[in-house]
């Protein structure tokens, strides 16, 4: 039986993440990373766009604005410490007509508000910026946001955490059940450990309900076509 001092389920983003920063504060931990693909970012961590947004879209009272103005930061200073892949194009945000125009000056607001670097130009600026664009009157241009290649850092990432000594990621090793109160059975055998980090995806809530969290929530995945 495998033992450890902290079980992180789930090799997604979130989870190896977490382990990244575990890594970098704490000694002398053995650490197991498990996830059931046999590839990294199979999931929604690889099949998504890849942007880095600003965080201009979200009321600044919000957890989501204040974590994606800073993830934006953060993320973007990865990407270029490391020599990874990263797209500057920035965004622009276009209206169609005078209604359109009003959420131009609420995002720009929103933006302000969130801390976030946003310019509202003319329409002589926006052919300057993305000639085949157009818009009624003016546009709102966001030269923060980027893209990424997201299957690039998490492989990244999960070298960088394999190196550290007493961390393991083991891909293709499937969570089945807990069988004790710090004990689960995997694919590949029992697992015992002093904390476990759920970062599941689509099938956390069905291991914290195990745990007693969070049984009024349930996970309802939708697929995103794009």
């Amino acid at each position: 039986m495998n033992e450890c001092d902290i079980l992180i389920v789930g090799a997604g983003i979130t989870g190896l993440s977490i382990a990244k920063e575990i890594s970098e504060h704490f000694d002398s931990l053995k650490v197991i990373i498990i996830d059931k693909e046999n590839e990294l970012a199979f999931h929604a961590s690889g099949r998504n766009t890849g942007v880095i947004h600003a965080g201009f879209y979200y009321s600044a009272d919000s957890l989501k604005a204040k974590f994606t103005a800073e993830g934006n930061r953060l993320l973007t200073n990865y990407c270029l410490s490391n020599g990874l892949s990263i797209l500057r194009c920035g965004k622009v945000v276009v209206a169609k007509n005078e209604k359109e125009i009003e959420l131009i000056d609420e995002l720009k607001r929103r933006g302000d508000k969130n801390g976030v670097t946003l310019k509202v130009i003319d329409e002589r600026e926006l052919s300057e910026i993305e000639p085949n664009a157009r818009t009624f009157r003016k546009a709102l241009f966001s030269p923060s946001t980027s893209s990424i290649n997201p299957k690039e850092i998490l492989i990244d990432i999960a070298n960088r955490i394999k190196r550290k000594e007493g961390f393991e990621v083991n891909l293709g090793v499937k969570y089945l059940k807990r069988i004790g109160k710090r004990r689960v059975r995997t694919s590949s055998g029992e697992i015992s450990f002093k904390y476990l980090v759920n970062c599941a995806g689509l099938y956390a809530d069905k291991i914290a309900h195990q745990y007693g969290v969070g049984r009024q929530y349930l996970l309802l995945p939708f697929k995103g076509l794009y």
